[in-house]
């Protein structure tokens, strides 16, 4: 890759706190990679790390690696949850970022107060689900070389978590919006509190992706390390994996992605208002789901990584 292509790499990862989040934004994906971490193996996360550690310099992705003096575990563990955000921090170099792997689109209309599925619009030949599909079975290949594979287990870090946020898989259909909304990114809230010269209204997809940090506060004085560490533990202690284990559907992506549309349908409900705020009541039951959809992408994702890094016979 070109001294000039690496640049605007390091360039977007040096810039991306300050750019709004495409997905989950970094908080829900960095919590599910840590709820996933819990549930594997010593040996599994070593393995994983040092795959990951093995990406071209240029992508950015070993520079997510803290090169200090704390504890090497402390320091890896940072590392799996920071990679779990790397496919967004690259999205503004073209030899990296893939838009379309973001996302599948099922279309849905509401007639006469029930919902109703449509057939496809539009899908793109590499989405969200293909992706998934693809990358478990490329990572199931132990011939696939070393930087493949690293920049591989990052997408497919941050795709389980993608999967799961319900406007991910949703296009609600409108006499307005015959093509989808998509998402909810065309369905306008309430304007952004201050600073917001520009004043910009905050989408509904924007108001999913912060779902996470709405459900638990960063208390003042706390390290983002300890935030997002106890955020993940409360969402583990409301939803253990003993009482998901039923649910989980271990590599079933349709099953998740279908999971995810039929929460983004309930998410248009009559009292939704464009350009309004969202009601209190509305805010508990997007936080609520949203707990469990992380909780579930953690435990999946765990499963998942297991199933592709197991020898095969």
């Amino acid at each position: 890759m070109s001294t000039r292509v690496a640049a605007l790499t390091l360039a977007a990862l040096a810039s991306a706190p300050c750019t709004p989040a495409i997905a989950w934004n970094d908080t829900g994906h960095q919590v599910v990679a840590l709820i996933a971490w819990e549930q594997m193996p010593a040996p599994l996360r070593s393995a994983l790390i040092a795959a990951m550690r093995r990406a071209t310099p240029d992508s950015g992705l070993p520079g997510l690696f803290a090169q200090d003096r704390r504890r090497l575990d402390a320091r890896e563990r940072e590392f799996f949850r920071r990679a779990a955000t790397w496919p967004d921090l690259i999205r503004d170099v073209p030899a990296f970022h893939h838009p379309t792997w973001h996302h599948r689109d099922f279309y849905w209309k509401w007639d006469r107060g029930r919902v109703v599925d449509l057939p496809d619009v539009h899908v793109n030949a590499e989405n969200l689900l293909e992706r998934l599909a693809h990358f478990r079975q490329r990572l199931a290949d132990p011939t696939i070389a070393g930087p493949d594979r690293a920049v591989t287990i990052a997408w497919v870090l941050h795709l389980v978590g993608d999967v799961h946020q319900p406007e991910h898989c949703s296009a609600r259909v409108t006499a307005a919006e015959p093509f989808g909304d998509p998402g909810g990114n065309d369905f306008k809230l309430a304007l952004r509190p201050p600073p917001n010269p520009e004043r910009v209204r905050q989408s509904l997809h924007a108001y999913w992706d912060e779902a996470i940090e709405a459900a638990f506060r960063r208390q003042p004085g706390e390290t983002a390390t300890a935030y997002l560490e106890r955020s993940a533990r409360l969402i583990m202690a409301r939803h253990p994996r003993t009482l998901l284990e039923r649910d989980l559907a271990p590599g079933e992506f349709d099953v998740w992605a279908r999971e995810s549309l039929v929460a983004a349908q309930a998410a248009y409900p009559p009292t939704l208002l464009r350009n309004r705020a969202p009601s209190p009541a509305y805010r508990s039951m997007v936080v609520e789901v949203a707990r469990r959809r992380a909780a579930l992408a953690g435990y999946r994702l765990a499963l998942l990584l297991q199933e592709v890094s197991s020898p095969r016979r």
